[in-house]
């Protein structure tokens, strides 16, 4: 396992407001969960008949929100009060689900046309006022999470609140298609049970980031006059500048191709809505188990380090796409499934850390809404790109032995080198204390090794046993000699590293005096 070096005790009062913290993400991905997601897409072609076109707009809209995350940094440093800004506006954007439940209802009688645009309404404002949200909850976090635990934090709270989530998903879908059986596709009520549960969710979570206190009790809007070139602060910081250019390249060339595969399971490779499910929570469980382990590395090695691991394995996912084809599809679609659960996660994890790790503690909200800004306009512009893309090549196909190659399979090969090519981006951008990429290689390798979970399990097992033989004692001795060897073989390349280093320096230093 990771040895981190920068846990310090934490006091009473921060330990009961990371649990709370935790236990707000929990119960907002619930309710994201219910009142979304699928769920939302089969209520809108179901019950109200949407369109494609509604489909997708309904699909892009939570991260192309962010694209006003710049009006949140406004009023937020305007206003100041990171904290309650924060719970009113997530409250209002969840009360808006109020209005979603009452679309199949009399009171929308007569404006059939309308209820699908309607919906789009709805859940566009409750998008946008979550993102303004959003900013300050993020800035307000950042100072709650000492930094020398972000990554273990960040990750334990993504995990959890990712299992919350399945859970609710799978059970929330059987309870959908029992309702269905007895009352049809159509019949509204199931999704607005669903929904309404998700509401309650919803506002328990409100409720829980009320009893959060914020740690910075001076307002953000009085310590100094607010000025407008402020804004473009990020923007002028060359490191931040990079950061944020390839963020937005990378969630670029990931979600040109990132609503097709969707579209290849379902169309070309003819797999039922049931297996697809079973691929979603094999992704979501090795994202689950792999959370643990990112975080300690984020906070040992660094996130840039990580964002290179992980984006050079993310980047060759697609080839298991390309393998797959009907009637032999289920292990390479189950394996992409769960190297992206497994990469994703960490991608996802470090970008949130190196966020906040890069922006400063002054106008860190400008920060924030800039970088997610930019991914929000990528999100947007990404499936129209990777639509035109496979208008452009829609008569292109080839046969290769048993499988057929079409303009899908070229889109996803498109997205994979791109990303490839993001990564010298990201090689520009400098991050303070950031291990090489090598050492987070290494430590994947312990933490992933065999003999180093069997010295874990044994010494579970040697400690809680009431009397431990000669065999279990010996069988202990040689578990941990495994283990501390994987250790030393890091720990002895990261001290070759630092002594060249050093040689480096003395003969640079050399150089200059003489």
């Amino acid at each position: 396992m990771t040895t981190n070096t920068h846990h310090n005790p934490l006091d009473a009062q921060t330990n009961r407001s990371l649990r709370l913290s935790i236990c707000d993400g929990a119960l907002a991905t619930v309710m994201a969960s219910l009142a979304g997601g699928v769920f939302l897409v089969g209520f809108a072609i179901n019950v109200l008949g949407a369109n494609t076109v509604q489909v997708g707009i309904l699909a892009a809209l939570p991260l192309s929100a962010n694209l006003v995350q710049f009006l949140g940094s406004l009023l937020l440093e305007t206003l100041g009060r990171r904290r309650p800004f924060c719970i009113l506006f997530a409250t209002l954007a969840r009360c808006c689900w109020i209005l979603v439940l009452l679309l199949p209802l009399a009171l929308f009688d007569g404006l059939d046309d309308l209820r699908v645009w309607l919906l789009v309404a709805f859940v566009g404002i409750s998008s946008i006022l979550g993102a303004v949200a959003g900013v300050a909850w993020l800035e307000w976090m950042s100072d709650l999470v000492p930094p020398s635990i972000r990554g273990s934090f960040f990750g334990r709270r993504n995990m959890i609140s990712a299992a919350a989530g399945m859970t609710a998903v799978l059970a929330a879908g059987y309870f959908l298609n029992r309702w269905e059986l007895v009352h049809g596709k159509s019949d509204p009520y199931g999704y607005l049970i669903l929904f309404g549960c998700g509401l309650l969710f919803g506002l328990i979570s409100s409720a829980v980031l009320a009893w959060i206190p914020d740690p910075r009790t001076v307002a953000t809007g009085t310590e100094q006059p607010f000025n407008w070139s402020r804004f473009a602060a990020p923007l002028r910081d060359t490191n931040f500048r990079r950061l944020v250019w390839y963020a937005g390249a990378f969630m670029f060339v990931t979600q040109m191709a990132g609503p097709f595969y969707a579209v290849y399971m379902i169309e070309t490779l003819s797999i039922d809505f049931s297996t697809i499910t079973w691929f979603i929570t094999f992704a979501t469980l090795a994202s689950l188990f792999m959370l643990r382990i990112w975080g300690p590395i984020a906070d040992e090695f660094g996130n840039k380090p990580i964002l290179i691991v992980a984006g050079l394995a993310h980047a060759f996912i697609p080839l298991s796409w390309i393998v797959a084809r009907s009637g032999a599809y289920f292990a390479p679609i189950a394996v992409a499934h769960v190297l992206s659960g497994m990469f994703y996660a960490a991608i996802m994890l470090a970008h949130l850390n190196i966020l906040l790790k890069l922006s400063p503690e002054r106008g860190r909200s400008i920060y924030i809404a800039t970088f997610n800004g930019i991914i929000g306009l990528a999100v947007a512009v990404a499936p129209i790109a990777g639509g035109w893309i496979l208008d452009l090549t829609a008569t292109w196909s080839f046969t290769a032995g048993p499988w057929e190659v079409n303009n899908l399979h070229l889109l996803f090969c498109l997205s994979g080198a791109l990303q490839l090519g993001v990564l010298f981006m990201l090689c520009a951008v400098q991050e303070q204390g950031a291990a090489p990429s090598r050492a987070v290689i290494l430590q994947l390798r312990n933490d992933l090794d065999p003999q180093t979970g069997i010295a874990g399990v044994s010494d579970f097992v040697t400690v809680r046993a009431t009397r431990t033989t000669g065999t279990l004692r010996a069988w202990d001795e040689r578990t941990n000699q495994w283990a501390a060897r994987s250790e030393a073989r890091i720990a002895t390349w990261l001290d070759g590293i630092e002594a060249r280093h050093k040689v480096f320096s003395r003969t640079k230093r050399f150089l200059q005096e003489s």
